[in-house]
């Protein structure tokens, strides 16, 4: 079960952080030319277009996923992994523009459907492939981790450190339990500066740093300056 602990209380400020940040993440993504989002980004093997269209495509996932708790009704995504990859390198292939609308459609179609939950919800948690059963109220929270963690890897002006505080601490939060989840995941003591912490499995090897270094080692493996750590950092489960 998830340990994104979020109900119909938290709802509406999850919607805002979301909306902030699918709003950043547009300005940037709308001001990108065909010869720019043909450039390499974060992620290995994917230009900058394959990574908009994979955050389209996580937004219609996730709206699905709103749609089944609030009705009861299953609408499952059949195309297999090989045809959702075709999917995402096909609309990659879209003019800029093209792609800019689309996806700022797809974060429309996903407001609706999680602002619904909001009314009330036949199903308290669905099933995923990467976190197992979710509280489907950390949707907000894991779309808003989807936005930050791919706006950084479209390597543009803007870094992860620009995001708000309380959308770097979903981020932290999902990529803990998305760890706490994967059976190959080191155990981690995680050790905000500004407060918090968060424990993976034992607690055996603790990090430390301040949200903007942590984020970025839970979710790319990365080692910013300022992340505090005793001797090699562990290898984390790709995402």
């Amino acid at each position: 079960m998830t340990t994104v602990l979020r109900n119909r209380t938290t709802l509406r400020t999850d919607l805002g952080v979301m909306q902030r940040e699918a709003g950043m993440a547009m300005a940037t993504i709308a001001s990108l030319t065909d010869t720019e989002l043909a450039r390499p980004s974060g992620c290995d093997g994917w230009t900058r277009a394959h990574v908009i269209a994979h955050l389209t495509r996580d937004a219609d996932a996730m709206t699905r996923l709103a749609t089944w708790a609030v009705t009861g009704e299953e609408t499952p995504d059949h195309a297999s992994p090989e045809e959702r990859d075709a999917g995402i390198r096909e609309t990659a292939e879209l003019p800029a523009a093209q792609l800019a609308a689309g996806l700022e459609r797809a974060d429309a179609r996903l407001f609706t459907a999680l602002r619904a939950l909001g009314n009330g919800v036949r199903l308290e948690t669905v099933p995923t492939l990467v976190a197992g059963e979710i509280d489907v109220f950390s949707l907000p929270a894991r779309r808003t981790t989807e936005l930050i963690v791919h706006h950084g890897d479209l390597g543009t002006t803007w870094k992860l450190h620009e995001a708000g505080p309380d959308a770097m601490v979903d981020g932290i939060e999902v990529c803990v339990d998305r760890l706490r989840a994967h059976p190959d995941a080191p155990g981690l003591q995680v050790v905000a500066r500004e407060g918090e912490e968060w424990t993976v499995g034992d607690g055996g090897y603790r990090i430390e740093g301040f949200y903007e270094t942590l984020l970025p080692f839970l979710a790319r493996g990365r080692a910013d300056d300022g992340l505090r750590h005793e001797g090699e950092l562990p290898r984390l489960p790709a995402w």
